[in-house]
């Protein structure tokens, strides 16, 4: 079944975000580079290289907005003040992010701040704003569109059809969905009895904006000093490694187990959308019972019986199966009651 134009765009959405998670540090170390007024001297050192390529790109981007650019002695060059300051307008990661003025925290970071510290910073009531309405809209919708770990998973689920198709079934453990719902709230607790952020630690996005830091970090930092200027990834670390070892036992053992059953931060979001305004709706005197609706699900809920509850994350790849175009978005009534079914 062709792919509808709903999956292009979330893929579109989610390469974007990827981008965003590699390209946030590496500006980190274009306004490193360009405060120490290091940058000239290093884009000339490293023309042609990765390294070299990736501050150009960075510095004909920022160049080219409003003001990035002045004249000087007939000629035209870079407004230092006015670079540097589009510069550090960007950072953080998918835990945290600044872009200008807008401001999002992950709403698991500030209930662990909240439980750990007693209180929470003005800054990440601020950052909360966003991600809370688009969960009250949308439910878990971080999760299929701009989870970084929900793309690299996906893959898993490509991975056991190849061996199904080659007739080595991989195994499909089943666990309770109150899983993810009980560590969550066995992690908040325990934050707020060592005054410690443990979710952070095991949280993927949290972990993978971590690794892409040390990874684009490493490039700069480790291949430079060496004089070697070609792709490394020796800034990665043992994160890496539970990354892999999750999805290998997606792979082999359980189908999309860590967002089914695992992922703090998919039951908060889960939470926060239990009564979300848009949702997958099922017309059911479209619907013929195809059943194609039902294998694709990434979290195991049934589209074709209506029975969505609070796992969905409004992927739309039910929608993009149906060949009835019995699925759709649409409003849904907020007292209507949801289920872990």
């Amino acid at each position: 079944m062709k792919i509808r134009k709903l999956q292009i765009a979330r893929r579109l959405v989610q390469f974007l975000a990827v981008a965003m998670l590699l390209g946030v540090p590496a500006v980190s170390r274009y306004t490193n580079y360009l405060a120490a007024r290091e940058l000239t001297g290093n884009l000339k050192r490293w023309e042609g290289s990765l390294q070299g390529k990736t501050l150009a790109g960075i510095d004909s981007a920022f160049r080219a907005l409003p003001g990035g650019e002045k004249e000087r002695v007939g000629q035209i060059v870079r407004d230092r003040e006015a670079v540097l300051e589009y510069a550090q307008a960007l950072r953080g990661g998918p835990w945290s992010l600044q872009v200008g003025p807008i401001s999002m925290t992950d709403p698991l970071a500030v209930a662990e701040s909240m439980v750990a510290r007693k209180k929470v910073s003005s800054v990440l009531w601020i950052g909360l704003a966003i991600p809370v309405v688009v969960a009250l809209l949308l439910g878990r919708v971080f999760c299929s569109w701009l989870c970084p770990m929900n793309l690299f998973l996906e893959l898993t689920d490509r991975v056991r059809g190849v061996m199904r198709f080659l007739e080595l079934p991989p195994k499909d453990m089943r666990f309770s969905r109150w899983t993810k719902y009980v560590l969550l709230g066995a992690g908040l607790l325990l934050a707020g009895w060592s005054a410690v952020p443990v979710l952070g630690y095991v949280y993927p996005p949290a972990m993978i904006g971590r690794e892409a830091h040390e990874l684009v970090f490493g490039i700069f930092r480790l291949l430079c000093a060496s004089g070697k200027f070609g792709f490394w990834a020796g800034g990665l670390t043992g994160v890496s490694l539970v990354i892999l070892g999750i999805a290998l036992f997606e792979i082999f053992l359980s189908r999309r187990w860590w967002c089914r059953y695992i992922c703090p931060g998919g039951a908060l979001y889960a939470l926060l959308g239990a009564a979300r305004l848009i949702r997958v709706k099922l017309k059911k005197e479209a619907c013929t019972k195809c059943g194609h609706c039902v294998p694709v699900c990434p979290v195991g809920l049934n589209p074709m019986a209506d029975q969505m509850g609070l796992d969905c994350d409004n992927c739309g790849l039910c929608i993009s199966y149906c060949g009835d175009n019995a699925l759709g978005y649409g409003l849904w009534p907020a007292k209507k009651r949801e289920s872990l079914s």
